[in-house]
């Protein structure tokens, strides 16, 4: 009885040590994303099949793959036992989104764009418990100014 007492309270310590550093990392992530957005929000994104300018642009292109953590993972299971909306896992895939837009725009910044045209987004869920998402963005970084 003492031993099943003994690993529990060692679950429950590392269970609640994998929450917190979780937790830590994701507000760590969505602070510098938010940091980063501020300071490119010079350069514009749109989804426009046809833009009219007369120099022609280039190719860019990001990918980023981020996982769950563990705690997210046994939410996730448990949401998944009971249907409806995996909101654990919407937080990792907006994560994922807004970080290869950023790294995007960083790769614009690169060229001297200040515009992104025809942005496209792929996500794709990876794993073999779909614990993993991957976004690849592209597009064609512009220079609007030389329009």
């Amino acid at each position: 009885m003492d031993g099943l007492i003994f690993q529990l309270l060692i679950f429950a310590v590392l269970f609640s040590l994998g929450f917190g550093f979780g937790r830590y990392n994701e507000t760590k992530h969505l602070a510098e994303l938010e940091q980063n957005e501020k300071r490119l929000a010079y350069i514009t994104v749109g989804n426009l099949r046809k833009v009219s300018f007369e120099q022609s642009g280039q190719m860019i292109s990001s990918n980023v793959v981020i996982s769950h953590d563990y705690f997210k993972f046994v939410l996730a299971n448990i949401q998944n036992f009971f249907g409806g909306r995996l909101t654990s896992y919407e937080s990792v895939v907006e994560r994922a989104r807004r970080e290869a837009i950023v790294r995007l725009k960083l790769e614009a910044e690169k060229h001297g764009a200040t515009h992104i045209a025809c942005i496209r987004l792929a996500t794709t869920e990876m794993g073999m418990q779909g614990g993993m998402v991957e976004v690849f963005a592209y597009g064609t970084a512009i220079n609007k100014r030389d329009v």
